[in-house]
């Protein structure tokens, strides 16, 4: 064995690194490192071989040759003194630093601390660089479930050393076995770990080094993260990182590392991820992922063999088969772009998983995801059966106790005469809108502002034939998307039925609330919208018992509203058991089957499910096509999720040709100001915008904002769109400031519409943390 001083710090970096893995875990990582240096790698084994018949290398120094032992043997530390505390023994050491039990000693208070410094013999100038890197790390961070950094100097022989909070407790492996835990139990573990990690990925730290000797379970179940000692900050500007690798060695723990971190490939949030998975897989199937085989570890190309077939326990199988071996699997995908988008996410899909809800690591079909809500909602199901079928009983005895002879008989005079009176009010209307009596150029909409103006005065005395006309007229303009003009006289319509009908609603009412659902959907509260649907329905369902196929096609309107009101979950449940039904109740029905599959598709979509999705809005638009015709305002309507999907799909040019299309046949049909146009315009710049052609877009744009406070309302959600493109834009062209005073605008805008918890709004303020980020303005970015 050489002495020579460049080959000394070699195998003191090697030996540190090895020296606290498993032996079969030694194996491989010094195969991999050591390929072209056979001498090198027979001199590691030697110190490790020395290393291993010591024993346990907490309880005494390891047996070295004697050149090599002063530089790896500590001075014992029992009862010094560093800094303002004293040293009662020592905890462990790695090849980084040593970690001692302290308490404070002096007239402050008492603590009890873990004391992390250099070793005596250990001094590089690398290890100081990850020390103090790592103390820079943990300054940091404060987190419930990341130890805490308390405090930290220089001791008198010149030695950096950081205080820490001391954690009493079990890694997490050993807690699990020890305290014989369920899986579900497990899993909330892991959440906790999932939240420390998430943390930490937001103040820009990877840690890169998660495995369960770094996670500790404290006695009442509290999760502690430790040892940033090689962590990355996420920042072009650290220059700890260089110093960390560049002797050549990386360091890490071979088994739960990532693929590019094993490779020596930079390495981003979602290498955390891919380690999270191995810790959660050996959690669950009580082994890691490629336990001995060092061939596939070193491919890195393709995923392990489920969790549920490497354990021989048939009831644990059967638990982790489905679900939780797609969950484990996502988050070891090979490719880092694949895995879950972050530790939160990966942390929802567990929380999905342990409240019965759907996966979003399942690739399942719609029926998966029915069984999903039926079984979470069991009893609701049931209840809601069981309610629907006594209403619908009961309504039924109502309604032929009410069908006597004369009640009938006078019942059918006055429809004929509200016919009459109605039906001759519009004729005179009409009428008098003729071109020859008010020039050229009368619409329809000036036809029924005029009718507006008369129905109070016309049926004064009969409030509900002006009920029933202030119904239709509203009915009419809510078709036309003229919500502001029909909002008003709905609210009218509504509020004298209610008062005519008194505790028996009328099909009228059931109108009124569902066209001012359909109004709060498209320019208010999507909330609202889905209460007064409910209401709606709840009527429809009292008038006309027996027809399921109506309802499901009324409840398809409230999953919409959910789903604008960000209860995804919620809402493509619901969509799921909609199609699943009206397939079965209504196959002929192409158009209805076209639409119940592209509101499908979008809700597919706003979940993110984009490569899914796109097939069933190219169904659904085929089908409305087929159905409608190439011209028709539905296929108009459909082309727009279509669109806005393929554009996350990164298919540009074909989402732009068919977003214009559906501009083309809204402009025809209503007019290029019309909110039908105009939503059709956003997914067009959303094309242009994504593909880098934000010159061509920006006229569009400001075509758009332009019509803000006149047919825009403050909620509409092509406003918030509209924002968002132009501070895009903005900051793309350097506009940084005017980006900045645009996406906060978005930001109101969205948070008014849709509430400040909705991904919609999340989504602004992500671009505006760029931007803000840019512009330097770094703690609140």
């Amino acid at each position: 064995m050489t002495t020579d001083a460049g080959r000394w710090q070699q195998l003191r970096e090697l030996f540190d690194e090895l020296v606290e893995l498993p032996v079969h875990e030694q194996a491989n990582r010094l195969a991999l490192l050591t390929t072209s240096d056979a001498s090198l790698r027979t001199d590691v084994e030697s110190l490790l071989a020395a290393a291993r018949t010591a024993g346990d290398r907490f309880d005494q120094p390891p047996i070295l040759p004697d050149d090599f032992v002063d530089e790896l043997t500590e001075d014992s530390m029992a009862g010094a003194r560093i800094g303002a505390y004293r040293v009662t023994g020592e905890i462990g050491r790695g090849g980084m630093g040593a970690v001692y039990e302290a308490h404070r000693d002096d007239d402050a208070f008492t603590k009890r601390v873990a004391i992390k410094m250099v070793p005596a013999g250990r001094d590089t100038a690398q290890i100081r660089r990850r020390f103090h890197h790592e103390r820079q790390i943990l300054a940091g961070l404060e987190h419930k479930n990341i130890a805490a950094l308390l405090d930290g100097g220089v001791t008198d022989d010149g030695r950096s050393y950081f205080a820490m909070e001391f954690i009493e407790g079990e890694r997490i492996d050993r807690y699990c076995d020890a305290h014989q835990l369920g899986v579900r139990e497990r899993l909330q573990l892991i959440r906790q770990v999932c939240s420390a990690v998430q943390y930490a990925h937001q103040h820009l730290v990877i840690h890169r080094d998660l495995k369960p000797s770094n996670i500790l379970v404290t006695a009442d179940g509290t999760v502690k993260l430790l040892d940033f000692g090689i962590a990355k900050m996420v920042d072009p500007t650290d220059s700890a990182e260089p110093g960390l690798t560049q002797t050549g060695v990386l360091p890490m723990t071979v088994m739960y590392a990532s693929p590019e971190q094993r490779r020596g490939r930079p390495v981003a949030t979602a290498s955390d991820i891919y380690s999270l998975g191995v810790v959660l897989y050996e959690l669950l199937a009580g082994r890691r992922p490629f336990d001995g085989d060092a061939a596939a570890l070193e491919a890195a190309d393709r995923l392990p063999t489920p969790p549920s077939r490497a354990t021989t326990d048939r009831k644990l199988q059967r638990i982790l088969a489905g679900d939780l071996d797609a969950i484990v699997l996502k988050a070891l995908r090979p490719e880092p772009g694949l895995r879950y988008g972050s530790a939160e996410l990966l942390s929802e899909d567990i929380g999905s998983y342990l409240g019965g809800a759907p996966v979003s690591a399942h690739s399942g079909a719609l029926s998966y995801r029915v069984g999903k809500f039926v079984r979470r909602n069991a009893v609701a199901v049931i209840a809601a059966s069981l309610a629907v079928a006594a209403l619908i009983g009961a309504t039924a005895v109502s309604l032929h106790q009410a069908q006597v002879a004369g009640m009938e008989r006078d019942r059918a005079l006055r429809e004929v005469r509200r016919t009459q009176q109605v039906t001759g009010f519009f004729q005179d209307v009409f009428a008098s809108a003729r071109p020859d009596r008010q020039g050229s150029g009368v619409t329809v909409v000036q036809a029924i502002d005029s009718a507006i103006v008369r129905t109070d005065s016309a049926f004064a005395s009969e409030p509900d034939l002006q009920s029933a006309i202030k119904l239709t007229l509203g009915s009419t303009l809510t078709n036309m998307y003229l919500y502001k003009r029909a909002k008003p006289l709905l609210d009218d319509a509504l509020r004298m039925r209610r008062a005519i009908d008194g505790s028996i609603p009328s099909s009228d009412q059931a109108d009124a609330l569902y066209n001012l659902a359909a109004i709060e959907a498209e320019v208010g509260d999507a909330g609202k919208a889905e209460s007064l649907y409910r209401a709606s329905i709840a009527i429809r369902a009292r008038i006309t018992p027996g027809d399921s196929a109506h309802i499901y096609e009324w409840l398809g309107n409230v999953a919409e509203a959910m789903l604008n009101g960000g209860k995804l979950a919620g809402a493509v449940a619901l969509y799921d058991t909609v199609a699943n039904a009206l397939d079965r109740l209504r196959p002929k029905d192409v158009e209805l089957r076209a639409t119940t599959r592209a509101n499908l598709g979008t809700a597919m979509a706003q979940l993110g499910r984009y490569v899914e999705a796109e097939p069933v809005l190219r169904e659904a638009a085929r089908l409305l096509e087929q159905a409608k015709g190439p011209n028709s305002p539905a296929l108009a309507a459909a082309f727009q999720p279509l669109a806005g999907t393929l554009v996350f799909n990164g298919k540009f040019a074909e989402a732009e040709q068919i977003a214009r299309r559906g501009v083309a046949i809204n402009e025809k049909e209503f007019g290029r100001t019309n909110p039908a146009t105009v939503s059709a315009m956003r997914q067009m710049t959303s094309a242009m915008v994504e593909s880098g052609r934000c010159k061509e877009a920006l006229p569009f744009i400001h075509e758009m904002l332009a019509l803000r406070g006149k047919i825009m309302a403050e909620t509409d959600p092509t406003l918030g769109v509209a924002l968002l493109q132009l501070g895009q834009c903005q900051a793309e062209t350097g506009q940084l400031a005017e980006s900045e005073a645009t996406l906060r605008d978005a930001v109101a805008v969205r948070t008014k519409g849709f509430g400040k918890d909705h991904w919609a709004v999340a989504q602004v303020k992500s671009m505006l943390g760029e931007v803000l980020g840019r512009e330097k303005k770094d703690v609140e970015a």
